[in-house]
Protein backbone atom coordinates (compact mmCIF):
# COMPACT_ATOMS: atom_id res chain seq x y z
CA UNK A 1 0.00 0.00 0.00
CA UNK A 2 2.71 2.46 1.00
CA UNK A 3 4.82 1.61 -2.03
CA UNK A 4 1.97 2.32 -4.45
CA UNK A 5 2.90 6.00 -4.74
CA UNK A 6 6.48 5.08 -5.55
CA UNK A 7 5.38 2.53 -8.15
CA UNK A 8 2.90 4.97 -9.73
CA UNK A 9 5.56 7.68 -9.96
CA UNK A 10 8.09 5.31 -11.57
CA UNK A 11 5.52 3.94 -14.04
CA UNK A 12 4.40 7.46 -14.91
CA UNK A 13 8.00 8.55 -15.44
CA UNK A 14 8.75 5.50 -17.60
CA UNK A 15 5.67 6.10 -19.73
CA UNK A 16 6.63 9.74 -20.12
CA UNK A 17 10.19 8.83 -21.15
CA UNK A 18 8.91 6.22 -23.59
CA UNK A 19 6.43 8.58 -25.21
CA UNK A 20 8.86 11.50 -25.44
CA UNK A 21 11.77 9.27 -26.51
CA UNK A 22 9.73 7.51 -29.18
CA UNK A 23 8.46 10.79 -30.53
CA UNK A 24 11.94 12.30 -30.55
CA UNK A 25 13.47 9.20 -32.16
CA UNK A 26 10.82 9.17 -34.87
CA UNK A 27 11.32 12.88 -35.59
CA UNK A 28 15.13 12.53 -35.77
CA UNK A 29 14.93 9.47 -37.98
CA UNK A 30 12.50 11.13 -40.37
CA UNK A 31 14.58 14.30 -40.48
CA UNK A 32 17.82 12.48 -41.22
CA UNK A 33 16.11 10.34 -43.88
CA UNK A 34 14.71 13.43 -45.55
CA UNK A 35 18.17 15.03 -45.42
CA UNK A 36 19.71 11.97 -47.12
CA UNK A 37 17.14 12.01 -49.93
CA UNK A 38 17.50 15.78 -50.30
CA UNK A 39 21.30 15.50 -50.56
CA UNK A 40 20.99 12.74 -53.17
CA UNK A 41 18.49 14.80 -55.15
CA UNK A 42 20.74 17.86 -55.15
CA UNK A 43 23.78 15.86 -56.30
CA UNK A 44 21.88 14.13 -59.12
CA UNK A 45 20.32 17.40 -60.29
CA UNK A 46 23.77 18.98 -60.60
CA UNK A 47 25.13 15.93 -62.41
CA UNK A 48 22.17 15.94 -64.81
CA UNK A 49 22.76 19.61 -65.66
CA UNK A 50 26.46 18.86 -66.20
CA UNK A 51 25.60 15.96 -68.55
CA UNK A 52 23.20 18.23 -70.46
CA UNK A 53 25.93 20.85 -70.85
CA UNK A 54 28.42 18.21 -72.04
CA UNK A 55 25.89 16.90 -74.54
CA UNK A 56 25.66 20.29 -76.25
CA UNK A 57 29.32 20.11 -77.40
CA UNK A 58 29.60 16.39 -78.02
CA UNK A 59 27.83 13.99 -80.32
CA UNK A 60 27.08 10.30 -80.30
CA UNK A 61 24.88 10.15 -77.16
CA UNK A 62 24.83 6.36 -77.33
CA UNK A 63 28.59 6.25 -76.72
CA UNK A 64 28.62 9.28 -74.39
CA UNK A 65 26.08 7.83 -71.91
CA UNK A 66 28.29 4.94 -70.63
CA UNK A 67 31.35 7.18 -70.18
CA UNK A 68 29.41 9.82 -68.24
CA UNK A 69 27.67 7.16 -66.15
CA UNK A 70 31.05 5.88 -65.00
CA UNK A 71 31.99 9.42 -63.94
CA UNK A 72 28.71 10.20 -62.05
CA UNK A 73 28.12 6.72 -60.63
CA UNK A 74 24.56 6.71 -61.95
CA UNK A 75 22.62 5.15 -64.78
CA UNK A 76 22.21 7.75 -67.54
CA UNK A 77 19.47 7.66 -70.14
CA UNK A 78 19.30 10.23 -72.98
CA UNK A 79 15.84 10.72 -74.52
CA UNK A 80 15.34 12.63 -77.75
CA UNK A 81 12.66 15.18 -78.51
CA UNK A 82 10.70 12.48 -80.33
CA UNK A 83 10.54 10.31 -77.19
CA UNK A 84 13.09 7.74 -78.46
CA UNK A 85 16.04 6.64 -76.35
CA UNK A 86 19.28 8.00 -77.88
CA UNK A 87 21.61 6.49 -75.29
CA UNK A 88 21.50 4.32 -72.17
CA UNK A 89 24.53 3.52 -70.00
CA UNK A 90 23.14 0.22 -68.70
CA UNK A 91 21.10 -1.16 -71.62
CA UNK A 92 22.47 -0.03 -75.02
CA UNK A 93 19.97 -2.33 -76.72
CA UNK A 94 17.16 0.05 -75.79
CA UNK A 95 18.53 2.78 -78.09
CA UNK A 96 15.92 3.72 -80.66
CA UNK A 97 13.05 2.52 -78.52
CA UNK A 98 10.40 4.85 -77.10
CA UNK A 99 10.80 5.79 -73.44
CA UNK A 100 7.15 5.05 -72.72
CA UNK A 101 5.09 6.52 -69.85
CA UNK A 102 7.57 8.30 -67.59
CA UNK A 103 6.22 11.13 -65.46
CA UNK A 104 9.66 12.52 -64.66
CA UNK A 105 10.48 12.79 -68.42
CA UNK A 106 7.17 14.47 -69.12
CA UNK A 107 7.84 17.05 -66.41
CA UNK A 108 11.39 17.68 -67.72
CA UNK A 109 9.99 18.40 -71.20
CA UNK A 110 8.05 21.27 -69.57
CA UNK A 111 11.37 22.80 -68.48
CA UNK A 112 11.24 21.54 -64.89
CA UNK A 113 13.25 18.95 -62.99
CA UNK A 114 11.30 15.72 -62.84
CA UNK A 115 11.60 13.26 -59.96
CA UNK A 116 10.22 9.78 -59.37
CA UNK A 117 10.84 6.56 -57.41
CA UNK A 118 10.03 3.27 -59.17
CA UNK A 119 11.45 0.07 -60.57
CA UNK A 120 12.92 0.32 -64.13
CA UNK A 121 13.24 -3.47 -64.41
CA UNK A 122 11.59 -6.31 -62.53
CA UNK A 123 14.95 -7.67 -61.32
CA UNK A 124 16.13 -4.30 -59.92
CA UNK A 125 15.35 -2.58 -56.66
CA UNK A 126 13.48 0.73 -56.75
CA UNK A 127 15.42 3.55 -58.41
CA UNK A 128 15.53 7.22 -57.57
CA UNK A 129 15.07 9.06 -60.88
CA UNK A 130 15.98 12.68 -61.71
CA UNK A 131 15.24 14.08 -65.19
CA UNK A 132 16.58 17.47 -66.41
CA UNK A 133 15.89 19.23 -69.73
CA UNK A 134 18.67 19.54 -72.36
CA UNK A 135 19.07 21.28 -75.73
CA UNK A 136 17.15 20.29 -78.85
CA UNK A 137 14.23 19.09 -76.69
CA UNK A 138 16.24 16.22 -75.24
CA UNK A 139 15.99 14.99 -71.64
CA UNK A 140 18.79 13.59 -69.47
CA UNK A 141 17.58 11.08 -66.86
CA UNK A 142 19.84 9.86 -64.06
CA UNK A 143 18.92 6.83 -61.93
CA UNK A 144 20.51 5.40 -58.77
CA UNK A 145 19.24 2.50 -56.66
CA UNK A 146 17.74 3.42 -53.29
CA UNK A 147 19.50 0.52 -51.59
CA UNK A 148 22.39 2.66 -50.39
CA UNK A 149 20.06 5.27 -48.94
CA UNK A 150 17.95 2.62 -47.24
CA UNK A 151 21.03 0.91 -45.79
CA UNK A 152 22.34 4.19 -44.44
CA UNK A 153 18.96 4.95 -42.98
CA UNK A 154 18.74 1.51 -41.32
CA UNK A 155 22.22 1.88 -39.75
CA UNK A 156 21.28 5.31 -38.44
CA UNK A 157 18.02 3.97 -37.00
CA UNK A 158 19.78 1.10 -35.25
CA UNK A 159 22.30 3.42 -33.66
CA UNK A 160 19.52 5.70 -32.45
CA UNK A 161 17.65 2.73 -30.96
CA UNK A 162 20.73 1.49 -29.11
CA UNK A 163 21.38 4.97 -27.73
CA UNK A 164 17.74 5.31 -26.68
CA UNK A 165 17.82 2.00 -24.81
CA UNK A 166 20.87 3.07 -22.81
CA UNK A 167 19.29 6.46 -22.13
CA UNK A 168 16.02 4.81 -20.98
CA UNK A 169 17.85 2.46 -18.60
CA UNK A 170 19.78 5.37 -17.17
CA UNK A 171 16.62 7.42 -16.70
CA UNK A 172 14.89 4.53 -14.91
CA UNK A 173 17.81 4.05 -12.50
CA UNK A 174 18.09 7.76 -11.75
CA UNK A 175 14.32 8.13 -11.33
CA UNK A 176 14.23 5.17 -8.91
CA UNK A 177 16.93 6.79 -6.76
CA UNK A 178 15.22 10.21 -6.83
CA UNK A 179 11.66 8.93 -6.24
CA UNK A 180 12.82 6.66 -3.40
CA UNK A 181 14.46 9.64 -1.68
CA UNK A 182 11.25 11.66 -1.99
CA UNK A 183 8.71 8.98 -1.05
CA UNK A 184 10.54 7.64 2.03
CA UNK A 185 9.66 10.64 4.26
CA UNK A 186 6.19 10.74 2.70
CA UNK A 187 5.64 7.15 3.77
CA UNK A 188 6.61 8.06 7.31
CA UNK A 189 4.15 10.97 7.30
CA UNK A 190 1.49 8.65 5.87
CA UNK A 191 1.86 6.40 8.90
CA UNK A 192 1.49 9.48 11.10
CA UNK A 193 -1.69 10.52 9.24
CA UNK A 194 -3.13 7.02 9.67
CA UNK A 195 -2.68 7.28 13.43
CA UNK A 196 -4.43 10.66 13.38
CA UNK A 197 -7.29 9.18 11.36
CA UNK A 198 -7.80 6.57 14.09
CA UNK A 199 -8.12 9.30 16.74
CA UNK A 200 -4.55 9.20 18.06
CA UNK A 201 -3.50 12.86 17.89
CA UNK A 202 -0.41 12.50 20.12
CA UNK A 203 1.95 11.69 17.28
CA UNK A 204 5.65 12.49 16.96
CA UNK A 205 6.97 14.17 13.82
CA UNK A 206 8.71 11.98 11.22
CA UNK A 207 12.38 11.68 12.16
CA UNK A 208 13.70 11.51 8.58
CA UNK A 209 11.94 14.62 7.21
CA UNK A 210 13.96 17.65 6.16
CA UNK A 211 13.60 20.78 4.06
CA UNK A 212 10.10 21.36 2.75
CA UNK A 213 9.12 17.92 3.98
CA UNK A 214 10.24 18.90 7.45
CA UNK A 215 7.97 21.95 7.26
CA UNK A 216 5.13 19.65 6.22
CA UNK A 217 5.86 17.28 9.11
CA UNK A 218 5.80 20.09 11.67
CA UNK A 219 2.54 21.38 10.15
CA UNK A 220 1.03 17.92 10.56
CA UNK A 221 1.95 17.85 14.25
CA UNK A 222 0.46 21.31 14.73
CA UNK A 223 -2.64 20.26 12.83
CA UNK A 224 -2.99 17.21 15.08
CA UNK A 225 -3.03 19.47 18.14
CA UNK A 226 -5.59 21.80 16.55
CA UNK A 227 -7.80 18.90 15.51
CA UNK A 228 -7.65 17.47 19.01
CA UNK A 229 -8.72 20.83 20.48
CA UNK A 230 -11.54 21.24 17.96
CA UNK A 231 -12.79 17.68 18.51
CA UNK A 232 -12.90 18.30 22.25
CA UNK A 233 -14.80 21.56 21.73
CA UNK A 234 -17.27 19.97 19.30
CA UNK A 235 -17.85 17.09 21.71
CA UNK A 236 -18.71 19.51 24.49
CA UNK A 237 -21.04 21.47 22.21
CA UNK A 238 -22.68 18.26 21.07
CA UNK A 239 -23.34 17.21 24.65
CA UNK A 240 -24.84 20.63 25.42
CA UNK A 241 -26.96 20.51 22.27
CA UNK A 242 -28.28 17.09 23.16
CA UNK A 243 -29.40 18.36 26.57
CA UNK A 244 -31.12 21.44 25.09
CA UNK A 245 -32.52 19.50 22.12
CA UNK A 246 -33.98 16.81 24.34
CA UNK A 247 -35.54 19.32 26.72
CA UNK A 248 -37.53 21.28 24.11
CA UNK A 249 -41.32 21.23 24.44
CA UNK A 250 -41.69 21.48 20.66
CA UNK A 251 -40.91 18.44 18.59
CA UNK A 252 -37.79 18.89 16.46
CA UNK A 253 -36.67 16.60 13.64
CA UNK A 254 -33.58 17.02 11.45
CA UNK A 255 -33.40 15.21 8.09
CA UNK A 256 -30.54 14.95 5.62
CA UNK A 257 -30.59 15.63 1.87
CA UNK A 258 -31.95 12.13 1.23
CA UNK A 259 -34.88 12.73 3.59
CA UNK A 260 -33.58 10.30 6.23
CA UNK A 261 -34.01 11.25 9.89
CA UNK A 262 -30.75 12.38 11.49
CA UNK A 263 -31.96 13.75 14.83
CA UNK A 264 -35.28 13.59 16.66
CA UNK A 265 -36.06 14.73 20.22
CA UNK A 266 -38.37 13.10 22.76
CA UNK A 267 -41.21 15.58 22.16
CA UNK A 268 -41.41 14.65 18.46
CA UNK A 269 -41.44 10.88 18.87
CA UNK A 270 -45.10 10.56 20.01
CA UNK A 271 -46.22 12.75 17.08
CA UNK A 272 -44.20 10.93 14.41
CA UNK A 273 -44.70 7.33 15.38
CA UNK A 274 -42.42 4.90 13.54
CA UNK A 275 -41.15 7.37 10.92
CA UNK A 276 -41.87 10.52 8.93
CA UNK A 277 -45.64 10.58 8.25
CA UNK A 278 -46.64 10.80 4.60
CA UNK A 279 -48.35 14.24 4.92
CA UNK A 280 -45.05 15.80 6.07
CA UNK A 281 -42.98 14.42 3.18
CA UNK A 282 -44.13 17.06 0.60
CA UNK A 283 -43.18 19.81 3.06
CA UNK A 284 -39.73 18.30 3.53
CA UNK A 285 -39.27 18.06 -0.24
CA UNK A 286 -40.06 21.76 -0.58
CA UNK A 287 -37.58 22.61 2.18
CA UNK A 288 -34.88 20.49 0.54
CA UNK A 289 -35.53 22.51 -2.64
CA UNK A 290 -34.78 25.71 -0.70
CA UNK A 291 -38.32 26.82 0.19
CA UNK A 292 -39.97 27.36 3.55
CA UNK A 293 -43.08 25.32 4.20
CA UNK A 294 -45.78 25.59 6.87
CA UNK A 295 -48.88 23.51 7.41
CA UNK A 296 -51.26 22.29 10.05
CA UNK A 297 -51.97 18.57 10.05
CA UNK A 298 -53.50 15.89 12.20
CA UNK A 299 -50.80 13.55 13.51
CA UNK A 300 -51.45 10.69 15.90
CA UNK A 301 -54.82 12.16 16.83
CA UNK A 302 -53.35 15.63 17.57
CA UNK A 303 -53.55 18.93 15.72
CA UNK A 304 -49.95 19.85 14.88
CA UNK A 305 -48.57 23.04 13.38
CA UNK A 306 -45.58 22.11 11.23
CA UNK A 307 -42.79 24.47 10.15
CA UNK A 308 -40.08 23.14 7.83
CA UNK A 309 -36.99 25.20 7.03
CA UNK A 310 -33.94 24.40 4.87
CA UNK A 311 -30.61 24.13 6.66
CA UNK A 312 -28.47 24.87 3.60
CA UNK A 313 -27.59 23.37 0.23
CA UNK A 314 -26.07 20.20 1.70
CA UNK A 315 -27.26 20.13 5.33
CA UNK A 316 -30.87 19.01 4.84
CA UNK A 317 -33.89 20.48 6.64
CA UNK A 318 -35.31 20.96 10.14
CA UNK A 319 -38.91 20.17 11.03
CA UNK A 320 -40.49 21.85 14.07
CA UNK A 321 -43.76 20.38 15.39
CA UNK A 322 -46.08 22.49 17.59
CA UNK A 323 -48.92 20.63 19.30
CA UNK A 324 -51.80 23.10 18.95
CA UNK A 325 -54.60 20.73 19.93
CA UNK A 326 -55.50 22.61 23.13
CA UNK A 327 -55.16 25.99 21.44
CA UNK A 328 -57.45 24.93 18.62
CA UNK A 329 -60.02 23.73 21.16
CA UNK A 330 -59.99 27.14 22.83
CA UNK A 331 -60.32 28.84 19.46
CA UNK A 332 -63.32 26.68 18.66
CA UNK A 333 -65.09 27.99 21.78
CA UNK A 334 -64.31 31.57 20.83
CA UNK A 335 -65.41 31.01 17.23
CA UNK A 336 -68.75 29.63 18.37
CA UNK A 337 -69.51 32.65 20.53
CA UNK A 338 -68.19 35.38 18.22
CA UNK A 339 -69.67 33.80 15.11
CA UNK A 340 -73.17 33.79 16.65
CA UNK A 341 -73.12 37.10 18.53
CA UNK A 342 -70.74 39.53 16.82
CA UNK A 343 -70.82 38.89 13.10
CA UNK A 344 -73.38 36.58 11.61
CA UNK A 345 -76.39 38.20 13.29
CA UNK A 346 -75.26 41.78 12.75
CA UNK A 347 -76.13 42.25 9.07
CA UNK A 348 -79.65 40.70 9.10
CA UNK A 349 -80.53 42.32 12.44
CA UNK A 350 -79.39 45.71 11.16
CA UNK A 351 -81.39 45.20 7.97
CA UNK A 352 -84.52 44.23 9.94
CA UNK A 353 -84.05 47.18 12.27
CA UNK A 354 -83.62 49.65 9.40
CA UNK A 355 -86.67 48.48 7.50
CA UNK A 356 -88.75 48.30 10.66
CA UNK A 357 -87.86 51.88 11.60
CA UNK A 358 -88.87 52.99 8.12
CA UNK A 359 -92.20 51.24 8.44
CA UNK A 360 -92.78 52.71 11.90
CA UNK A 361 -92.12 56.16 10.49
CA UNK A 362 -95.10 55.79 8.15
CA UNK A 363 -95.46 57.61 4.83
CA UNK A 364 -94.77 54.36 2.96
CA UNK A 365 -97.08 53.09 0.23
CA UNK A 366 -98.52 49.59 0.31
CA UNK A 367 -96.19 48.14 -2.37
CA UNK A 368 -93.09 49.41 -0.60
CA UNK A 369 -94.47 48.19 2.72
CA UNK A 370 -94.92 44.71 1.25
CA UNK A 371 -91.37 44.72 -0.16
CA UNK A 372 -89.96 45.85 3.21
CA UNK A 373 -91.90 43.17 5.05
CA UNK A 374 -90.64 40.52 2.64
CA UNK A 375 -87.08 41.69 3.24
CA UNK A 376 -87.61 41.63 7.01
CA UNK A 377 -89.10 38.12 6.78
CA UNK A 378 -86.22 36.87 4.57
CA UNK A 379 -83.60 38.23 6.97
CA UNK A 380 -85.44 36.80 9.95
CA UNK A 381 -85.36 33.39 8.29
CA UNK A 382 -81.70 33.97 7.52
CA UNK A 383 -80.99 34.60 11.20
CA UNK A 384 -82.63 31.33 12.07
CA UNK A 385 -80.71 29.35 9.48
CA UNK A 386 -77.39 31.06 10.23
CA UNK A 387 -77.59 30.12 13.89
CA UNK A 388 -77.88 26.47 12.86
CA UNK A 389 -75.23 26.75 10.16
CA UNK A 390 -72.65 28.24 12.50
CA UNK A 391 -72.99 25.28 14.85
CA UNK A 392 -71.80 22.92 12.11
CA UNK A 393 -69.35 25.29 10.37
CA UNK A 394 -66.26 23.34 11.39
CA UNK A 395 -67.71 19.88 11.01
CA UNK A 396 -67.07 17.98 7.82
CA UNK A 397 -69.93 15.59 8.32
CA UNK A 398 -72.57 18.16 7.42
CA UNK A 399 -71.03 19.12 4.08
CA UNK A 400 -72.04 15.96 2.27
CA UNK A 401 -75.70 16.48 3.07
CA UNK A 402 -75.55 20.15 2.07
CA UNK A 403 -73.97 19.30 -1.28
CA UNK A 404 -76.49 16.51 -1.83
CA UNK A 405 -79.41 18.93 -1.30
CA UNK A 406 -78.23 21.43 -3.90
CA UNK A 407 -80.76 22.74 -6.37
CA UNK A 408 -80.85 25.22 -9.23
CA UNK A 409 -80.66 28.79 -7.91
CA UNK A 410 -80.98 31.90 -10.12
CA UNK A 411 -77.80 33.84 -9.48
CA UNK A 412 -79.14 37.23 -10.62
CA UNK A 413 -81.95 37.17 -8.04
CA UNK A 414 -79.52 36.38 -5.22
CA UNK A 415 -77.18 39.21 -6.24
CA UNK A 416 -80.06 41.73 -6.60
CA UNK A 417 -81.44 40.84 -3.15
CA UNK A 418 -78.01 41.14 -1.57
CA UNK A 419 -77.37 44.49 -3.27
CA UNK A 420 -80.72 45.88 -2.05
CA UNK A 421 -79.97 44.69 1.48
CA UNK A 422 -76.57 46.39 1.44
CA UNK A 423 -78.02 49.64 0.07
CA UNK A 424 -80.60 49.56 2.82
CA UNK A 425 -77.76 49.63 5.34
CA UNK A 426 -75.41 51.89 3.35
CA UNK A 427 -77.58 54.09 1.08
CA UNK A 428 -74.51 55.75 -0.45
CA UNK A 429 -73.04 52.49 -1.68
CA UNK A 430 -72.41 52.25 -5.43
CA UNK A 431 -72.99 48.70 -6.63
CA UNK A 432 -72.74 47.86 -10.35
CA UNK A 433 -74.35 44.50 -11.10
CA UNK A 434 -73.85 42.63 -14.38
CA UNK A 435 -75.27 39.12 -13.94
CA UNK A 436 -77.16 37.50 -16.83
CA UNK A 437 -80.69 36.56 -15.81
CA UNK A 438 -80.37 33.06 -17.30
CA UNK A 439 -77.37 32.07 -15.14
CA UNK A 440 -78.19 29.45 -12.50
CA UNK A 441 -75.94 27.47 -10.19
CA UNK A 442 -76.23 24.30 -8.12
CA UNK A 443 -76.46 25.55 -4.52
CA UNK A 444 -78.85 26.28 -1.67
CA UNK A 445 -80.57 29.63 -1.61
CA UNK A 446 -79.68 30.22 2.02
CA UNK A 447 -76.02 29.34 1.54
CA UNK A 448 -75.67 31.43 -1.61
CA UNK A 449 -77.42 34.40 0.04
CA UNK A 450 -74.95 34.16 2.86
CA UNK A 451 -71.90 34.09 0.56
CA UNK A 452 -72.97 36.88 -1.81
CA UNK A 453 -74.16 39.12 1.04
CA UNK A 454 -70.83 38.73 2.85
CA UNK A 455 -68.76 39.50 -0.24
CA UNK A 456 -70.79 42.59 -1.20
CA UNK A 457 -70.85 43.87 2.39
CA UNK A 458 -67.07 43.46 2.66
CA UNK A 459 -66.49 45.23 -0.67
CA UNK A 460 -68.60 48.19 0.47
CA UNK A 461 -67.05 48.30 3.94
CA UNK A 462 -63.40 48.02 2.94
CA UNK A 463 -63.56 49.57 -0.54
CA UNK A 464 -63.16 53.08 0.80
CA UNK A 465 -66.32 54.35 -0.83
CA UNK A 466 -65.27 53.17 -4.31
CA UNK A 467 -67.83 51.54 -6.65
CA UNK A 468 -68.38 47.82 -6.22
CA UNK A 469 -68.66 45.70 -9.37
CA UNK A 470 -70.46 42.35 -9.41
CA UNK A 471 -69.98 40.22 -12.54
CA UNK A 472 -70.88 36.64 -13.47
CA UNK A 473 -70.13 34.44 -16.46
CA UNK A 474 -70.35 30.79 -17.42
CA UNK A 475 -67.19 28.84 -18.22
CA UNK A 476 -67.90 25.36 -19.43
CA UNK A 477 -69.87 23.55 -16.73
CA UNK A 478 -68.91 26.10 -14.07
CA UNK A 479 -70.12 29.62 -13.22
CA UNK A 480 -67.80 32.32 -11.93
CA UNK A 481 -69.08 35.19 -9.81
CA UNK A 482 -66.68 38.07 -9.04
CA UNK A 483 -67.08 40.92 -6.57
CA UNK A 484 -64.49 43.69 -7.05
CA UNK A 485 -63.73 47.04 -5.44
CA UNK A 486 -61.11 49.74 -6.01
CA UNK A 487 -60.02 50.04 -2.39
CA UNK A 488 -56.59 49.41 -0.84
CA UNK A 489 -56.66 45.73 -1.86
CA UNK A 490 -55.04 42.72 -0.23
CA UNK A 491 -51.30 42.92 0.58
CA UNK A 492 -49.19 40.45 -1.40
CA UNK A 493 -48.57 37.22 0.48
CA UNK A 494 -51.79 37.38 2.50
CA UNK A 495 -54.18 36.11 -0.18
CA UNK A 496 -54.62 32.76 1.61
CA UNK A 497 -54.47 34.00 5.18
CA UNK A 498 -57.46 36.32 4.84
CA UNK A 499 -59.67 33.21 4.70
CA UNK A 500 -58.40 32.10 8.12
CA UNK A 501 -60.73 32.63 11.04
CA UNK A 502 -60.11 35.81 13.04
CA UNK A 503 -57.30 36.86 10.71
CA UNK A 504 -57.56 40.57 9.88
CA UNK A 505 -55.14 42.56 7.76
CA UNK A 506 -55.81 45.81 9.64
CA UNK A 507 -57.36 45.06 13.02
CA UNK A 508 -58.09 48.73 13.79
CA UNK A 509 -59.85 49.34 10.50
CA UNK A 510 -61.79 46.08 10.83
CA UNK A 511 -63.13 47.09 14.21
CA UNK A 512 -64.02 50.54 12.92
CA UNK A 513 -66.22 49.10 10.19
CA UNK A 514 -67.54 46.22 12.27
CA UNK A 515 -65.30 43.40 11.02
CA UNK A 516 -64.64 40.40 13.22
CA UNK A 517 -62.32 38.35 10.98
CA UNK A 518 -64.92 35.57 10.49
CA UNK A 519 -66.74 36.65 7.36
CA UNK A 520 -64.34 35.33 4.72
CA UNK A 521 -63.66 32.17 6.70
CA UNK A 522 -67.38 31.43 6.74
CA UNK A 523 -67.63 32.28 3.02
CA UNK A 524 -64.89 29.78 2.22
CA UNK A 525 -66.47 27.06 4.37
CA UNK A 526 -69.91 27.67 2.85
CA UNK A 527 -68.60 27.64 -0.74
CA UNK A 528 -66.66 24.42 -0.14
CA UNK A 529 -69.83 22.93 1.39
CA UNK A 530 -71.61 23.82 -1.85
CA UNK A 531 -68.92 22.06 -3.89
CA UNK A 532 -67.25 25.25 -5.15
CA UNK A 533 -64.09 27.31 -4.72
CA UNK A 534 -63.32 30.89 -3.68
CA UNK A 535 -60.15 32.93 -4.05
CA UNK A 536 -58.95 36.53 -4.25
CA UNK A 537 -57.18 38.26 -7.13
CA UNK A 538 -55.28 41.52 -7.38
CA UNK A 539 -57.50 44.02 -9.26
CA UNK A 540 -54.89 46.86 -9.22
CA UNK A 541 -56.23 48.89 -7.47
CA UNK A 542 -58.47 47.01 -5.14
CA UNK A 543 -59.27 43.33 -4.86
CA UNK A 544 -61.49 40.90 -6.73
CA UNK A 545 -63.08 37.95 -4.91
CA UNK A 546 -64.04 35.10 -7.25
CA UNK A 547 -66.54 32.35 -6.47
CA UNK A 548 -66.80 29.30 -8.72
CA UNK A 549 -69.78 26.91 -8.52
CA UNK A 550 -71.25 24.17 -10.66
CA UNK A 551 -73.65 25.46 -13.30
CA UNK A 552 -77.22 24.22 -13.05
CA UNK A 553 -78.26 21.94 -15.93
CA UNK A 554 -80.38 23.65 -18.56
Amino acid sequence: MRSSLRVRLILTFMILVLVVGAGTLFAIERTLADDLVSSLDTRMSKQGNAVAAWLTVAGHPDRLAPRLAAVTGTRITIIGADGLIQGDSLEPSTVGRPIGDASEVTRARRGEIGRAIRELRDDEPPQYLVAVPADLGRVIRLAVPLGDVLDTRARMRNRLLVGSVFAFVGCVILSWIFIRAVTRPLQSMTRTAERMAKGDYDVPPPTDAGGELGVLARAMVHMAGEVKARVTEITQQRDLLEVVFGGLVEGVVVVDRAGAVVLVNDAAKPLLGDGIPAPIEPLIERALAGEQADAELALSGREVRISVRPLGDEAGAIVVLYDVTRMRALEAVRREFLSNAAHELRTPVTSISGYAETLLGGAVDSDTTKEFLQTIHRNAQRISSLVSDLLVLDTLGGRASIVADRASVALAQVVDDAARTTKGIAPGAKIDVDVPAELAVLATREGLDHVVQNLIDNAVKYGGGTPVTVRAEKRGDRVRLSVADAGPGIPKGQEDRIFERFYRIDAGRSRAVGGSGLGLAIVKSQIEALGGKVWVEDAAPGARFVVELDAAPV
